[in-house]
């Protein structure tokens, strides 16, 4: 089977596969802010015609229910502090700030994507947004009750750099909510010789993370080809 279809399979739409087959993006002149500059930076930004489905309204709503129920999992309270990895154009952070009360700052690589969440969400003092490089998060060590990440670490290369920010930012006793998706060993291996500017995560590597930093599992879905969790920090 052609490694090319095997991988397109399980990443579907919201990878950097997409620049093979999508038309070439026009250069903007938008502003990059400094944090979000690194050497991965160009890999983990989604090609315009991504964007165009991530941020269309009806996918939008659903990130933003499904943030709300993954919270619900773990429990909250009104003032906690919450931080959305990868937020894209906001609206799972919006939507968590404006209907439950949570302190939520929004972070994603891509400062077009900052700005649009920026503009939604003049009107709310409790959500920031800042455009910052996943894997070099410009957060204090235990800032956070909650770090969220849905579908975001495939597209890092450096993945396991990436979860160990989040757990850094994480309070002791804090939850870490995630989801993406969680390849076979071979599509992995594959992938990582012909398609590096990804990451290639497997369910394998998802247990070894939780196990060797003692998360506790609260809540745990897998399919064929996804990992869902919420794991707490230990205290």
């Amino acid at each position: 089977m052609n490694i090319v279809l095997v991988i397109a399979v399980h990443y579907k739409v919201g990878t950097g596969l997409l620049d093979l087959f999508a038309p070439k993006a026009k250069k903007t002149s938008a502003k990059v802010i400094p944090q979000a500059r690194s050497g991965e930076t160009k890999h983990m930004k989604m090609t315009n015609f991504e964007k165009r489905f991530v941020n269309s309204p009806r996918r939008s709503q659903r990130v933003a229910e499904y943030a709300e129920r993954m919270l619900r999992l773990a429990g909250f309270a009104p003032g906690q502090t919450y931080l959305d990895f990868g937020c894209g154009n906001g609206a799972a952070a919006i939507h968590l700030a404006s209907k439950l009360g949570l302190k939520v700052t929004g972070i994603d690589v891509d400062p077009e994507q900052i700005e649009a969440a920026r503009a939604k969400s003049e009107q709310n003092t409790n959500i920031r947004f800042l455009a910052a490089d996943g894997t070099k998060l410009p957060f204090d060590d235990n800032e956070f009750d909650f770090v969220a990440t849905h579908m975001v670490t495939h597209h890092i290369p450096d993945w396991q750099n990436a979860l160990q920010q989040m757990l850094r930012a994480l309070k002791p006793s804090g939850y870490l909510i995630y989801k993406d998706f969680a390849l076979p060993k071979w599509v992995a291996s594959l992938g990582k010789k012909i398609f590096k500017s990804l990451g290639y995560l497997t369910a394998e590597d998802l247990n070894r993370f939780a196990q060797e930093n003692q998360l506790a599992v609260v809540h745990l879905a897998r399919s064929f080809n996804k990992y869902e969790v919420v794991w707490r920090k230990p205290a």
